[in-house]
């Protein structure tokens, strides 16, 4: 867990001005001595470069942030070409800045060239690779590429256990991107024993009250909650919360107290989960605005808190604002939006509205057969509610053909695991089919009644 892109780009110093491009070009004929002094003083060059471009990120000043990382750019080609490995840092950061403004396919573009210039150096610098590796991973998280972002921040944390120690702060960030790839796509079993060891790792280099405790504890108890846990994750939850709220850091108390807000939802305690969700929208609209995708979250949050008290004509409006921020934010075929479409439309049929609630679980549908792996939890839950939807309108048949469906995804993934993962994630998978298969012996027993004829 990092301290966030302004703080990784921070440095001691006072602000720079950028290096100019222009350099004195180094004589045709020099000696030894005179080429040394020249490599040192690109080297200076460099290092003032970047050292300007992170200050004025820290600042805020993104513009001038990258126009010094070109300017150390261009340096670096006048003085030794196109393929230079002192190439790999300033393509790092400007990789960095893309992927905090959210323009992904541009940071992997400049990632991978980093790597292919550091790979030219003699010998590579592995300690470079390993952070090109991480934010390439970190880019592949936000696209939703979940298994190139588990392979990817692998390979940055094999790397920097070698290179910089197992104890360190960034490989202890790269086992945490390792796990959130591996619970982004189900395998909270694998993720959990993760989780713990980063757990240990930040409670060691920093104490029991930092701010990187409160998300690791969160994504841990999201495991442990997901691998039917609950009374285990609880603790976890308020822990991350207790120490969110020491962190003068409104956006991780309002990611802690949502991650708490949707446990108690989880367990059935709406109320208590309405008060973790409000306090949750009151700093995400505070600190990112009312019409960030956060903020949807939230909204989104609140409509299932509602729903659990079975106050749903409240909760509709909070589902219709939370679809809207997501879809604007993320996009209509983010899986991020399955949740609110599903909550919408168990809102609206509770309403009596089966017409309106239809589309959203077919649209919800839709995006979890596209956009997530096969027997995906949350493609699961998602099979599960439709279906169930589907037995309330006394359409067993329907209901069946979902059921199927889903049940057929999750055998296709386990048969496609080897037999280590398997043993390692089988809990999980049986949990999450547990309730398909009841649902399914339902439809089975309505779908037997409306087919045998009348005495």
């Amino acid at each position: 867990m990092t301290r966030g892109l302004s703080a990784a780009l921070a440095m001691t110093g006072g602000l720079l001005m950028a290096m100019p491009v222009e350099a004195a070009a180094i004589p045709a004929q020099t000696t030894p001595a005179q080429t040394a002094a020249a490599q040192s003083d690109l080297t200076a060059q460099v290092e003032a470069g970047l050292a300007a471009a992170r200050a004025a990120y820290a600042a805020d000043q993104t513009d001038e942030a990258v126009a010094g990382l070109e300017a150390t750019k261009a340096l670096i080609v006048a003085r030794e070409g196109e393929q230079s490995p002192r190439l790999a840092l300033p393509l790092n950061l400007l990789a960095r800045i893309r992927i905090d403004q959210g323009r992904y396919p541009e940071a992997l573009a400049l990632i991978d060239r980093g790597l292919g210039v550091n790979a030219r150096a003699d010998p590579p610098a592995p300690v470079i690779e390993a952070g090109l590796l991480y934010d390439k991973a970190k880019a592949f998280d936000a696209l939703g590429r979940n298994e190139e972002a588990e392979t990817t921040a692998r390979q940055s944390y094999d790397l920097r256990v070698v290179h910089l120690g197992p104890a360190h702060e960034k490989t202890a960030d790269a086992l945490n991107l390792y796990a959130n790839a591996l619970a982004a796509q189900g395998r909270y079993a694998e993720a959990d024993p993760a989780y713990r060891q980063v757990l240990g790792m930040y409670e060691g280099l920093h104490g029991s009250k930092d701010f990187h405790l409160a998300i690791v504890l969160s994504n841990l108890g999201n495991a442990l909650r997901r691998t039917g846990r609950g009374p285990e994750a609880s603790p976890l939850y308020r822990r991350a919360v207790s120490v969110a709220e020491v962190s003068d850091d409104p956006v991780l108390l309002a990611q802690c107290l949502t991650n708490y807000g949707w446990y108690l939802h989880t367990q059935g305690d709406g109320l208590k989960a309405e008060i973790q969700f409000r306090r949750a929208l009151d700093l995400a609209v505070e600190v990112a605005g009312p019409d960030h995708p956060f903020t949807g979250v939230v909204h989104t949050n609140i409509g299932h808190a509602l729903s659990d008290q079975g106050r749903y004509a409240e909760a509709e409006p909070e589902f219709a604002r939370g679809l809207v921020l997501l879809d604007a934010g993320l996009g209509p075929e983010s899986p991020d939006v399955v949740d609110t479409l599903t909550g919408y439309a168990g809102a609206l049929s509770a309403l009596g509205r089966p017409g309106e609630a239809e589309p959203l679980f077919v649209r919800a549908r839709a995006i979890t057969t596209a956009r997530l792996a096969p027997g995906h939890p949350d493609s699961l839950v998602e099979a599960n509610l439709f279906a169930g939807f589907l037995l309330d309108q006394d359409r067993p048949g329907d209901a069946m053909a979902q059921l199927r469906t889903a049940l057929a995804a999750l055998l296709r993934r386990e048969q496609g695991r080897t037999d280590s993962e398997g043993g390692r994630d089988w809990r999980t998978s049986v949990r999450g089919a547990a309730p398909l298969f009841e649902r399914q012996v339902e439809a089975a027993w309505r779908l037997a009644a409306t087919e045998t004829p009348a005495p």
